[in-house]
C-alpha cells in the first residue's frame, strides 16, 4: 500500500534545513513547499540541531535566527497575555 510519502535523503534533509534557516521562512511555508508536515521539520530540527556540524551553518546565519527569535518573543508573550485576559473575563462571566 502506497502511503503517498516523500522519502528525503539525509542530505535533502540538511539541505532543506540550510534554507529554512538561512531564508527565515515559516515552518508552514516550508511544508507546504516540499510536501513535508511540520512535525516532521520540527523532528529534523531537533536531529540536526543548528550548531551541528552536519549543518554547518555559518555563524552569521545562526546569529540571524537567534536575533529573528528573539524580537518574535515579545509580540508572542503580549499575544498570550492578551489571551489569559479574555479567557479570565470569559471564566469570570460564565460564574456570574
Amino acid at each position: 500500500m502506497k502511503t503517498g510519502r516523500t522519502k528525503f535523503t539525509e542530505s535533502d534533509k540538511l539541505s532543506i534545513l540550510r534554507e529554512y534557516y538561512a531564508s527565515g521562512a515559516s515552518l508552514y511555508s516550508m511544508s507546504k513547499k516540499y510536501g513535508i508536515e511540520r512535525g516532521t521539520l520540527r523532528y529534523w530540527m531537533n536531529k540536526y540541531p543548528m550548531n551541528s556540524e552536519s549543518l554547518s551553518l555559518p555563524s552569521q546565519t545562526i546569529e540571524d535566527v537567534m536575533a529573528r527569535k528573539k524580537s518574535n518573543e515579545p509580540d508572542e508573550i503580549a499575544k498570550l497575555q492578551a489571551r489569559i485576559k479574555e479567557l479570565e473575563k470569559a471564566l469570570a462571566f460564565s460564574e456570574l
